[in-house]
């Protein structure tokens, strides 16, 4: 097969996965707290192993050839995906309940797999009087413990410390950065999880309450992105009909004895 029809494909498949992300960012521009999803891409090349390198003649060099023999491909490939961790537009809701940072931090809850991150602030009280997510994991505080306002009247200063409708201390949200955040990975519904070298700091993010962090997502800046991702998955397509065409005349035509 023509090796141009391969380093087309490369690319064709790399522009699938920028249209992949693409969607699942537009799909989630309404879902509080959620952060954009990026790509990086890198290229390499592959050098043939089917001819022999040979070392170039003193007048080849001359004419600025420095090997004999060898062919290259250039492919493209995604390499790694990461998540835009930039703020998004707090938006005011007035409910007591809804919770958003101003800053880098991220909350601390807690699930059956361990300890995770939020930015999501969809919170409620549950039946023993703790705070939780909307899929009932407990918001923990500086101790690591559940945070208990006993009903749903309770406030929240900016700096995370949480009293109860009496007054009483009920706890200070557990707030944390990462000078990393490569190493936070996203987990499904809001969630994040931190690997084992991540190294937890502290933070000065705000605590608002009453308002709800929207995503990060530039609807304008996507759609204009998906375009022109279709485009170029369009022109590598043509690329690769191309490529097959030519091989067809050639074994059809030039090959013709």
């Amino acid at each position: 097969m023509d090796r141009g029809i391969y380093v087309t494909t490369s690319a064709s498949m790399a522009q699938e996965r920028v249209i992949d992300t693409i969607s699942n960012n537009l799909a989630n521009m309404n879902t509080h707290g959620f952060k954009a999803d990026r790509l990086l891409f890198s290229t390499y090349m592959q050098k043939s192993m089917n001819k022999q390198v040979e070392a170039p003649t003193p007048e080849e060099i001359r004419k600025g050839f420095f090997t004999k023999g060898v062919e290259e491909s250039t492919y493209m490939t995604g390499s790694q995906g990461y998540t835009d961790f930039s703020q998004g537009a707090l938006q005011a809701t007035s409910n007591t309940m809804d919770i958003a940072l101003e800053g880098d931090g991220v909350m601390t809850v807690s699930t059956l797999e361990g300890e995770r991150y939020t930015r999501g602030g969809n919170f409620k009280v549950n039946a023993t009087g703790e705070l939780v997510t909307s899929d009932g994991y407990k918001l923990l505080d500086e101790g690591k413990s559940p945070i208990n306002v006993g009903t749903d009247k309770f406030s929240i200063r900016e700096d995370g410390t949480v009293t109860t409708g009496t007054g009483e201390f009920a706890g200070k949200i557990r707030v944390v950065e990462f000078a990393d955040k490569s190493q936070l990975k996203k987990m499904g519904n809001g969630l994040y999880m931190a690997e084992d070298q991540a190294q937890e700091e502290g933070s000065s993010t705000l605590v608002k309450q009453g308002y709800l962090e929207g995503s990060n997502i530039n609807p304008v800046a996507e759609m204009t992105k998906m375009i022109t991702a279709m485009r170029t998955y369009e022109a590598f397509q043509k690329s690769v009909h191309s490529h097959d065409d030519m091989t067809q005349k050639l074994i059809s035509d030039v090959a013709r004895p």
